[in-house]
Order: structure tokens, then sequence, then C-alpha cells
């Protein structure tokens, strides 16, 4: 005789239900709770048992254990298991912050089990509102809210993730600024004069980003064969032990990022000038030790101070050559080459990039009289 099929999940998570009476509310009608498995009907079966026997310990003593952890037990546990496994400073923006700043103030001891869908979409509209929060900071508190449940749900402490099913709204995309070809021609001219020139050359020259702009050491410029090596960056984040916010110097944010740059005679002799005047360095960008320097000092001190001597050069002659932010820089090179014509595999290789697709949605901006030129041409 051959061995009984095994009975087959029914509920629509995979999981076995069972549906059992667990009293009755206020006007008489019963109260169905629902239990669940992921190993056999009989299992949550077992588990409603155990909760029904609970609960007459609980009418009869007072002491109740069927309650589960609060959030915020669940949501500490969650970021102890967390940390260690990205980099800080990911941790510290997307999970720490959200959650000990605001998502365990707000929901606190209250039992995990009890926060419903209807909770968590209300938690997300008022904190938006109340702090003026963009689309991409709430997506963030989304994103901690649906691991700490999802988290919760994987140990069995809850039936169901109630973030599942909840539509974000779409960030909504800055429009980045450009210089024309004609305005990065006169920012880079004007590069050769400035003190804080030479970053802001190398990145509107070759696209390279702020944090790998202050991780590059000498060791990484190649004077004899002219290149130029990206081998790590460097960014500030909050250490979650101490509270402090600290540098992190470490490798790209994925392996298309470590690349070599070729470069021209002209940026090799500039290298050679900066290494000259600063011989005991050790990064090409550093701070008045030879150290690395940080991104908000680079950014305070240095670029900015750059970017209102340059406009104001420039204004006193008419001419209004707008103050970019940093990843505006790479944004332009990058449009500037693909409008050039400029084998977008090799621009993908200098940016970093692997996908061409997102290359062209991105950072390619039609120049208007390229495509007139074009197309009325008989």
């Amino acid at each position: 005789m051959g061995r009984p099929k095994k009975e087959q999940p029914n509920h629509a998570s995979g999981m076995y239900e069972v549906k059992v009476t667990i009293g009755h509310d206020f006007d008489g009608k019963l109260i169905r709770k629902s239990f669940y498995s992921n190993i056999s009907k009989a299992d949550a079966r077992a588990k409603a048992e155990e909760y029904k026997i609970n609960q007459a310990v609980y009418e009869r003593t007072g002491e109740n254990f069927n309650k589960t952890p609060s959030f915020k037990k669940i949501a500490l546990e969650f970021l102890d298991i967390k940390k260690g496994t990205i980099k800080n400073s990911t941790y510290d923006f997307t999970y720490y912050s959200p959650a000990t700043k605001f998502l365990i103030p707000y929901f606190g001891e209250r039992e995990i089990s009890n926060i419903r869908k209807n909770d968590i979409e209300l938690y997300l509209k008022k904190t938006k509102q109340k702090n003026g929060f963009s689309d991409e900071t709430i997506r963030k508190h989304y994103i901690c809210l649906n691991q700490i449940f999802k988290n919760a749900y994987e140990n069995g402490l809850i039936s169901r993730n109630p973030c599942e099913g909840i539509k974000m709204a779409s960030p909504q995309k800055s429009t980045k600024r450009t210089y024309t070809a004609e305005e990065c021609s006169m920012v880079l001219e004007y590069c050769r004069y400035h003190k804080y020139g030479l970053g802001v050359f190398l990145m509107l020259s070759y696209g390279i980003s702020r944090s790998e702009l202050l991780g590059i050491t000498w060791d990484d410029v190649d004077f004899k064969d002219n290149l130029l090596e990206i081998n790590r960056g460097v960014v500030e984040a909050k250490n979650p032990d101490t509270g402090k916010t600290e540098l992190i110097i470490g490798a790209p944010k994925n392996h298309f990022r470590q690349r070599i740059i070729p470069i021209d005679a002209a940026t090799v002799q500039r290298l050679e000038e900066q290494h000259a005047n600063a011989p005991d360095s050790k990064y090409i960008i550093s701070n008045k030790n030879g150290m690395v320097c940080s991104p908000s000092t680079w950014h305070e001190r240095h670029y900015k101070q750059f970017m209102k001597d340059m406009h104001a050069y420039h204004d006193q002659y008419g001419i209004d050559v707008p103050e970019l932010n940093p990843h505006e820089l790479r944004h332009t090179r990058t449009s500037l080459w693909v409008n050039d014509d400029v084998n977008l595999y090799a621009v993908a290789s200098v940016m970093g990039w692997a996908d061409l697709k997102m290359l062209r949605k991105r950072y390619a901006h039609p120049d208007t009289e390229k495509i007139r030129a074009a197309i009325t041409q008989k």
C-alpha cells in the first residue's frame, strides 16, 4: 500500500493555515484567528491549541504567554544582525538612522504582530508630511520597515509582512544641469589659475566622482604611461557603535568603478606640478597635513570657494557661468562625450558603468542643433 500523499499548503503564501475560534467579541460574534506553519497543517493546528491553552491561563492568572515581542525589540535585533554585513554608510543611512530616529520612537512597544498594513501606510504619510521628507527618504524608511517585518515573518513571529502590497511613489528625478561645451572650456581654463582648480579639472575632464577624487593617491598615477587608476573612494558615515561620523576609505561601490583612465599629456603635466608643490602628501587632493581630505571639508572649503570665484570672474565680463554641484560635473562630461559621438563603450569604461542603456537614458542630453543638421541634410 502506497504512502498517503502529503497535504498541500492551503494558503496563498505557500504555508499551511488553520483557522480556529478563540472567543467572542462584545457583540457576541465569534472571533476567528489564523495560525500558520511551513511544516504541516498538523503543526499549524498544534500552534492554535497552544494559543488557546495560553489564553485560558491568561484568563485565570493574568500571565500572558501569547504576547508577541514588541516592534522595538525586533527592530533592535534586526539592526544588530544587519550591522557589519553592509557598508557603514549604507547601514547608517538606510537602516540605523531611520530605525532609531523615527521607526522605534513611533511603533515602540507595540506588539509586532498587531501592526497592520494601514499602520505602515499611515506612518509613511505622517512622517513625510511632518518632516517634509522627499520620496527618496521615505523610501528608505519603507525599505527598513520591510526588512524588519520580513525578518519577523521568517522567524515565525507574524503571519504575513504588512509591508507587502504597499506602493511607494517613484522618486522624482531632479533635473541635472550641465555645462555647454563652451562653458566647460571656460571652467577648465579657469582651473589652471585657481588654487583649488586641480580637483575640478579632473572631475570635469574625466567624469571622476567626488568620492573617487579624494581617494586618489600618488601611487595611482602612472606618469610613464599616462594612466590614472581609480582604486578607492572616500565617504563619511556615522559609526553605529560610537554615533560619531567617521571617514571611510574603501573600494568603489562595484568592480566596474575600479578602473584605469587614460589621461593626456596636459593632465600629466598638471599632476607633476602638484606633486612637486606637495612632495610629502599621500593624496593628490589632501588636507593641510598631506592626508586624506574629508568630503564635507573639501566641498565646503575647496569646491564652493572655487565655484564662487569662478562665477565672479566670468560675471565681471558679463558671462554667466553657473555654479554646478560635483555630480553635475560628471554629468556634464558624460553628456559632452555622448553628444560628440564618442564610442559609448569607451565612455562607459571611463565612467565605470556596465549598462549602455542606462548611459543613454540618464546621461545623454540630445544636442538639438546636431539633430537638426542631421535630419535636414539632403
